[in-house]
């Protein structure tokens, strides 16, 4: 009975949290894009799903506050943001969203403090990312992408902030020599349409989709090591292994392993594909398969004098697409392509090449990558004004298809110190048979601020 005191907190009124969260963090961005895309490979009615050259304007706003419910002992955070768009040309048929306005909750967390080392959160939470900047094996509670299929903005602080946080508690313990904790996500709901795009799902659908439990443990006694053990049970069970090695204090070695019982994400069932071309018709193409996979990262980054960072990064991932397996995917797509003057069947092909688009667009929207061999090279170089210029480049070592891009973003000493202004561009290269050319290879470019309130 010794936490009865701590159940009127739990139970505050909102009138004492709205006094409580009185000292909010805002943050308003605003941003012009330009996006040129090439054709696709894919058709729908025999015309290219994408808008081959297009102008969007964005604006967002950040919101976050915490406060004090029971002094050091029951806290409160909120973070939630605000996203809305307009193109100056109609999206294309694989480009549209059901809205161009959204509200995303990223986290509503109530924090409990039972003793000074063991901490409780339950409510929304974020999941934390891992040691690598492509992809960490040992991020096994991922959610999907939750913001708009045309656009972003592409600051680098919301980079995360468009994926989904997940609803359920963390028990964690922290200490000097070690952190453990258990984490429990709650399957709320099913994903029962697999042939929309997940930014158009609920955001239950995104994150709770799935029973989960994660178990995790650090250790920090080590002098130059920090290893970490990661084990998902639930739907799925996987265990990830992951360590961090301080070579030198401004050079740092990651390496991360993971084994999963199961696939990650849905694989085209190459039988449904030849079903298909024989003129029957499943009504699914895509699935996860009870096989065990593995995957493995290995990266370093070195930090100047200067505070600037470079990252060299290797992913392999054994379920990823082999050549024949992606080329059977293409195929079928050129296949879907052809018109046979029969309202009903063309119909159909382009009811497929829906679903396939947004098979492929949704595994991509959980963080993952497609095939199986990735070089990553990134870098954030701080200069004197205190800008910061990030190039990165991402290859598919098997198709050779790249994602290559620089950001830029300068602090203005004017307002107080609060607004930047920030510029980039970007392009995915590749033939249309490729990874990152599939949707047809593009290059845009984008012009943004953000004001800290």
């Amino acid at each position: 009975m010794r936490y009865l005191p701590v159940l009127p907190g739990l139970l505050a009124p909102l009138p004492l949290l709205a006094t409580c969260l009185s000292t909010p963090d805002v943050v308003v961005f605003g941003q012009m894009s330009y996006v040129n895309k090439r054709p696709s490979l894919w058709k729908i009615d025999g015309k290219n799903p994408y808008t081959g050259r297009n102008t969007f304007n964005d604006i967002a706003v950040k919101y976050a506050d915490s406060c004090q419910v029971i002094e050091n002992k029951l806290n409160v955070d909120i973070a939630l943001y605000g996203l809305a768009y307009y193109s100056y040309r109609d999206a294309g048929a694989f480009e549209k969203d059901d809205n161009r306005t959204r509200v995303l909750l990223d986290r509503f967390r109530v924090s409990y403090n039972v003793s000074s080392s063991v901490r409780l959160d339950v409510g929304k939470i974020r999941t934390k990312q891992g040691l690598f900047y492509l992809k960490s094996p040992s991020n096994l509670l991922a959610g999907y992408y939750a913001g708009f299929k045309t656009t972003r903005i592409y600051d680098p602080s919301m980079k995360q902030s468009y994926f989904e946080s997940f609803w359920g508690a963390t028990l964690a313990q922290d200490t000097q020599n070690y952190s453990l904790s258990l984490t429990v996500a709650p399957k709320l709901t099913d994903i029962d349409k697999r042939y929309e795009s997940s930014s158009n799902w609920s955001a239950s659908r995104r994150a709770n989709a799935r029973e989960r439990y994660l178990l995790t443990y650090t250790d920090y006694r080590m002098d130059k090591h920090t290893p970490s053990v990661n084990l998902l049970l639930g739907d799925a069970r996987s265990v990830a292994i992951s360590n961090s090695y301080n070579w030198t204090p401004q050079f740092v070695i990651n390496a991360g392993m993971a084994w999963h019982d199961r696939q990650q994400w849905r694989h085209l069932d190459g039988d449904k594909a030849r079903m298909v071309e024989r003129y029957a018709f499943p009504s699914e193409l895509y699935g996860i398969r009870k096989k065990n996979g593995v995957e493995l990262a290995l990266g370093m980054q070195y930090t100047t004098d200067r505070f600037s960072q470079l990252g060299l990064e290797y992913y392999f991932q054994s379920e990823g697409y082999s050549s024949g397996q992606w080329r059977q995917q293409t195929d079928l797509v050129k296949f879907l392509n052809q018109r046979t003057n029969y309202a009903p069947l063309d119909q159909a092909f382009d009811a497929y090449k829906y679903l396939m688009a947004s098979e492929n667009y949704n595994a991509s929207s959980k963080g993952s990558l497609l095939g199986k061999h990735y070089i990553n090279g990134w870098a954030s170089l701080l200069l004197a004004d205190r800008s910061v210029i990030q190039p990165y480049a991402v290859l598919n070592m098997v198709d050779a298809s790249a994602m290559l891009g620089i950001h830029y973003n300068k602090p203005l000493d004017r307002l107080d110190k609060k607004l930047d202004v920030y510029t980039g561009v970007y392009t995915a290269l590749g033939s249309k048979h490729s990874e990152f050319g599939l949707f047809g290879e593009a290059v845009g470019t984008y012009l943004g601020f953000k004001y800290h309130f």
